[in-house]
């Protein structure tokens, strides 16, 4: 028989970064529901619903660009075998739009272009230290796939002419820095913004 040596003395210390997040649910399903007067009232049940308390996953659907998003993460209940799970929702999600019929929300990029979904605050993990938008200049051959940071190297020439955080895409060699949206490899010299979270020295090439 297996021993329980768990303890109920608290152990949850300050840490992470708390950035508001997209919820990843899948489809919603509109439900009318009557109270004691038949009146009717329209609620929302989810495929995946997340909650407060709960651990998520960065989602790496391609519709979760960075201007699909609207600039913030976009997270989900963890998938098995994916090395993704970034932290815990820290407040109650609340729902941005209601939609009008479950088919205008069937698709995650139906519901980022419509807003159907929830957002809640979310405590990031994974020793990042800093989110910040990047410019990301494509090589033509590679593109930017959520959490996975090898693809990413600084840009030296592209950050000194603006002052600022970019990168150019690689086939390998990018450490330091986790994305949170998707960009196509495109061809070469594309550009897209894309949120990251640095958590450690970067990789740099003079760029372009």
């Amino acid at each position: 028989m297996a021993t329980d040596n768990t303890s109920k003395i608290a152990g949850d210390y300050p840490g992470g970064i708390r950035i508001t997040c997209i919820l990843d649910e899948g489809a919603p399903t509109i439900v009318t529901s009557y109270d004691q007067q038949n009146r009717s009232q329209k609620t929302l049940t989810w495929a995946s619903e997340i909650e407060e308390g709960d651990y998520v996953g960065i989602s790496n659907d391609t519709a979760g660009t960075y201007a699909a998003c609207g600039g913030i993460p976009l997270v989900e209940t963890p998938v098995d075998k994916e090395t993704l799970v970034i932290g815990r929702v820290r407040s109650t999600p609340r729902l941005v739009r209601f939609p009008a019929a479950d088919a205008d929300a069937n698709d995650l990029s139906e519901r980022l272009a419509g807003k159907y979904y929830r957002i809640a605050l979310v405590e990031i993990y994974g020793g990042i230290t800093k989110i910040k938008d990047a410019v990301v200049k494509s090589n033509g051959t590679n593109g930017v796939v959520q959490g996975v940071g090898t693809t990413l190297n600084f840009n030296i020439t592209d950050s000194a002419a603006a002052k600022d955080l970019c990168f150019i895409t690689a086939a390998d060699k990018g450490v330091g820095v986790i994305p949170f949206h998707y960009m196509a490899s495109g061809e070469a010299g594309d550009t897209a913004t894309v949120l990251v979270g640095i958590n450690g020295l970067m990789y740099a090439v003079t760029g372009s």
